[in-house]
């Protein structure tokens, strides 16, 4: 992802934080780090490069898939619409077709999804998204958010989910 400058990639840093904790993935999030390019800013832990467990039946094993597919798009567009909040102006809609596109080759190959099943996931995401952030206390943690890893480079997960009101500093 491009980013136009250090503030906007903060916001979108923030933007997939918040993302992936309204899909209750935040215990994934290890670290942000604003000058880590190799990792794309965000380090997770190793369970959210769930590969397959032999172990596990096949459905559930599928299901788990599809719900970390559902956060990877949950993170891509709250990274599109954080950075919009950022610009004062919601221009987020502009991109939607393009990051379906992206969305579908990865459910096409990640999860075998048709293109229907495809559409409605990404549909459903989006419209949810689109709630998250236009509630005012998610636009004010997410300025919070972005505001102190700009300042501290570095948010570790605890230092995340304080900022994100999820446990009492």
């Amino acid at each position: 992802m491009k980013y136009k400058d250090e503030e906007d990639k903060c916001y979108g840093i923030a933007g997939m934080a918040i993302g992936i904790a309204v899909c209750n993935g935040e215990d994934m999030l290890y670290r942000l780090d604003i000058d880590d390019e190799t990792n794309g800013y965000i380090t997770f832990t190793s369970d959210y490069y769930y590969s397959g467990n032999p172990a596990l039946p096949a459905k559930e094993s599928w299901e788990l898939t599809l719900k970390h597919f559902q956060m990877t798009i949950g993170m891509l567009m709250a990274n599109m619409m954080c950075r919009s909040l950022h610009k004062k102006r919601l221009t987020f809609h502009d991109a939607k077709k393009s990051l379906f596109k992206t969305v579908e080759e990865e459910g096409k190959r990640v999860c075998q999804l048709e293109e229907d099943e495809i559409s409605r996931l990404f549909e459903d995401t989006f419209n949810y998204m689109e709630r998250v952030f236009d509630d005012g206390s998610v636009r004010t943690m997410a300025k919070g958010l972005a505001t102190k890893l700009h300042e501290l480079r570095t948010l570790t997960n605890p230092e995340i989910k304080e900022l994100l009101g999820m446990i009492k500093g």
